[in-house]
């Protein structure tokens, strides 16, 4: 029994890690928008830009920790879908080059927030409910 809770609190921590590392990931696409925005110097859009990666990096390994914590089936199918997202955005972001314009950074933080999305609501949603519905 009491495995049995701690194993259940471990699983809501887990749920509650992930959706905070989500909304976390999608803030860092908001404050590169709001530096596009406000006049900020394209260094500090890099600078934003680089942590959202930085971010990105370390939500995935910590998500793909989970995953092996928990069993989870489709892991390695989830893990390709990180290790394509980094580097479709990091060339995404090598492809402005040196030119790198305050509009640009727009565009990356749009790019950013539809992968974030869209991995989100496919490979995201399956762990949600895995790591909930495995008792």
């Amino acid at each position: 029994m009491i495995v049995s809770i701690l194993e259940s609190e471990e699983k809501g921590a887990r749920v509650t890690d992930l959706d905070d590392a989500h909304a976390e990931l999608v803030d860092l696409c908001r404050r590169i928008e709001w530096a596009c925005e406000h006049d900020v110097s394209v260094a500090t859009i890099l600078e934003r830009i680089r942590t959202f990666m930085i971010y990105a990096r370390w939500h995935f390994a910590a998500e793909e920790g989970w995953m092996r914590a928990v069993h989870y089936p489709n892991a390695i199918d989830h893990q390709a879908d990180h290790t394509r997202l980094l580097q479709d955005a990091q060339d995404f972001v090598a492809s402005f080059g040196d030119a790198l314009q305050r509009e640009d950074g727009s565009a990356i933080a749009t790019y950013f927030r539809f992968w974030v999305n869209r991995h989100m609501s496919e490979k995201d949603r399956s762990l949600r409910a895995f790591i909930q519905g495995a008792d």
